[in-house]
């Protein structure tokens, strides 16, 4: 199985909540809580048209690596 490499550039902030367009997940803190999230997995899981997949892994810890920018930027 081979894996669509995941950058930072495949993200949007969109109101409270960090996207990953291609698959539509999104990453959105629960306000008066430190580290909690809801995650919405959208189509990690969908095969792309070039056979490839997204790394569920891969894309949360993007998504966290952008939470925690996001938060010390605030």
């Amino acid at each position: 199985m081979r894996y669509a490499k995941v950058t930072r550039n495949q993200f949007e902030f969109k109101d409270d909540a960090i996207v990953h367009k291609p698959t539509r997940a999104e990453f959105t803190p629960v306000v008066g809580t430190k580290d909690s999230v809801i995650i919405w997995t959208g189509d990690i899981g969908s095969t792309l048209p070039t056979g490839e997949l997204y790394c569920y892994a891969e894309v949360l810890a993007m998504m966290k690596t952008l939470r925690l920018e996001w938060r010390c930027a605030a």
